[in-house]
């Protein structure tokens, strides 16, 4: 059994893993949070940080991964910079901190589409996470890329709730070459991220939406 650091624990996906990592999957689940939340089993505990600078505690196992599901947007942000500061730079800053403290497995949220030299801001900004993170080489690195998120929000997305209603009423559309683009569960991801930081699989692997789905399919 291994132990697991989760960051983004509050967000959509992150509160699944919470709910998913229960004390038969694994020995300790370690919750990156800037402020104290409730925790839903004895064996979850809590290192509160503002990254401000990060530092973790050392690890001792090889077994041990950090599941990164961090994000925003540009509208929750407030602005571009705002957004690569959560999505690029606190990324970053906790893959060089689980580097640091002895982690050998990382597992990060990215998104569909992600290319560094994608003309679009959101899309490029993934795509220089990706990078980066595949620079730092750690001895397994799993880059999860899914579509558009399905799953009930802490905060309301407007645009963002329209899509999703829009898409599960038309998930029929999503044949052929449209399957690549078919809107996925966040519960599903959570439970592709802690699968792939079980198996024990070395090097670097992506794993697009349509995989995803197939996973748990």
């Amino acid at each position: 059994m291994a132990n697991i650091l989760i960051a983004g624990a509050t967000g959509l996906i992150g509160s699944h893993l919470v709910q998913q990592l229960s004390p038969d999957r694994v020995d300790e689940v370690l919750l990156l949070v800037r402020r104290p939340i409730a925790p839903l089993h004895a064996h979850h505990h809590q290192w509160v940080s503002d990254f401000m600078p990060l530092a973790l505690p050392p690890v001792s196992g090889s077994a041990d991964a950090v599941i990164c599901a961090l994000g925003s947007t540009i509208k929750q942000a407030g602005s571009r910079e705002a957004f690569a500061e959560v999505d690029f730079g606190r990324v970053l800053d906790l893959a060089r901190a689980a580097k640091q403290a002895g982690y050998r497995r990382f597992v990060v949220v990215s998104s569909l589409g992600a290319d560094a030299d994608s003309g679009n801001f959101y899309l490029a900004t993934k795509g220089r996470m990706e990078a980066a993170l595949v620079a730092l080489q750690f001895d397994s690195l799993t880059i999860v890329q899914p579509s558009l998120l399905l799953g009930k929000r802490s905060t309301f997305r407007l645009g963002e709730r329209i899509a999703q209603v829009l898409f599960s009423g038309l998930s029929f559309v999503f044949i052929g070459p449209l399957r690549t683009y078919r809107p996925v569960q966040a519960e599903d991801v959570a439970s592709v991220l802690i699968r792939v930081a079980l198996d024990g699989q070395l090097g670097c692997r992506r794993i697009p939406s349509q995989q995803l789905i197939a996973a748990v399919s």
